[in-house]
C-alpha cells in the first residue's frame, strides 16, 4: 500500500508562498504516494472554547468541519502543515486548527485512550516569512511540534522547511533557491518513506 499524505494549506491568502511551497512538494512526490490537499479557508473550523469537555469525553463537542479533518489527520501516513508567519507565529487559521487538536492531547495525556500509529508516521512543517530577521521562526516551530506530537508523530520523524525573505505573493515561485530547497525536502521525504 502506498503512503498517504494529508497536506493542509492554512494561509488565508490563496496561492501565496506557503501554499506554493506545499504545491511544489506535492508535485515532486508525484504518483509515488497518494495525497490529499486541504485548503483550510474552504472549511469552517471554530476556535477552541477551552471548555475542557474533550478531557472527559475524548471528543470535541463543537460540530463543524474539524471532525472529519481530525480523522484525516489521524489516518494519514504523512501530515504536512503549511503556514505563513503572521505576527511572529503561525497564521490564525493554522492556530485555530491546532488548538482544536487539543482533543488529541486529551486522549493521549489525560484519558490515555489515544491509539499510536501502527507504523512510522511523518510530519513536515512548512513556514514562509516575509522578514529575514533572526529567530523569525522561533515561535512557529514549537506550535507545529505540538500538533505533530498529539497526532502521534515522534520528533525524530518530523521535518522542517523554513523559508524567509518571501513577502510578495509570488516570491517563492520567483526564487530558484527556495524552489530548490522545497524540491530537496520532497526528495528527503520520499527517502524517509522509502518510496524513491
Amino acid at each position: 500500500m502506498i503512503p498517504h499524505i494529508l497536506a493542509i494549506s492554512t494561509s488565508p491568502r490563496r496561492h501565496g508562498n506557503s501554499e506554493s511551497a506545499l504545491d511544489t512538494i506535492l508535485a515532486e512526490t508525484g504518483d509515488r504516494v497518494s495525497a490529499e490537499k486541504v485548503v483550510l479557508t474552504d472549511l469552517s473550523i471554530a476556535p477552541c472554547k477551552g471548555c475542557g469537555a474533550c478531557e472527559k469525553l475524548g471528543r470535541c463537542i463543537q460540530e463543524d468541519d474539524f471532525q472529519p479533518l481530525a480523522q484525516k489527520i489521524l489516518d494519514a501516513d504523512v501530515l504536512i502543515l503549511a503556514t505563513p508567519v503572521y505576527s511572529m507565529s503561525v497564521c490564525a487559521q493554522s492556530k485555530a486548527l491546532i488548538d482544536r487538536c487539543q482533543v488529541f492531547w486529551s486522549r493521549k495525556y489525560v484519558l490515555h485512550t489515544f491509539e499510536e500509529p501502527a507504523g512510522t508516521k511523518l510530519g513536515l512543517f512548512i513556514a514562509t516569512a516575509g522578514q529575514t530577521r533572526d529567530h523569525i521562526f522561533d515561535h512557529t516551530v514549537p506550535v507545529a511540534r505540538f500538533l505533530f506530537d498529539v497526532a502521534g508523530i515522534k520528533p525524530k520523524h518530523t521535518m522542517l522547511l523554513l523559508l524567509n525573505g518571501l513577502d510578495k505573493k509570488t516570491d517563492f515561485l520567483e526564487n530558484p533557491a527556495a524552489v530548490a530547497k522545497a524540491k530537496d525536502t520532497a526528495a528527503a521525504l520520499l527517502a524517509s518513506l522509502e518510496v524513491v
